[in-house]
């Protein structure tokens, strides 16, 4: 009688281990190696239409003028400004019209090489 006994608990804590075993190896889930592959386009990519090309010498020439015109009533305020810092007096806004004309001498000359790279004939 003593064998059936100990046959129950061995045999559950059999089980048990069995069981254990089994959902740590993972063989009841799904394993997946990697991403999915996901679906194809539900309608294929047809070549694209060439964008219109803008006319990039224009909108560059048009820039520069702008920028040249700001430039230049900028630097026409500086001689007033000059004039209230002999009297003592310092406008506010006197460094920050400094600044922008530093930042407009410094764009120009580029915007002018690259309108004459545009203007070259390509070999």
């Amino acid at each position: 009688m003593q064998p059936r006994r100990l046959l129950r608990p061995c045999l559950a804590i059999l089980l048990f281990a069995l069981f254990a075993v089994a959902l740590s190896s993972g063989a009841g889930g799904q394993h997946r190696r990697g991403y999915p592959v996901p679906p194809a386009p539900a309608t294929p990519d047809a070549p694209a239409a060439p964008e219109p090309k803008l006319s990039t010498h224009h909108f560059d020439s048009v820039t520069m003028e702008r920028e040249a015109k700001e430039m230049a009533a900028v630097a026409a305020s500086i001689p007033g400004d000059i004039e209230q810092l002999k009297k003592g007096l310092l406008p506010s806004n006197a460094f920050d019209k400094l600044k922008r004309i530093e930042k407009l001498s410094k764009q120009l000359p580029r915007f002018a090489g690259e309108q004459l790279m545009a203007l070259q004939p390509r070999k």
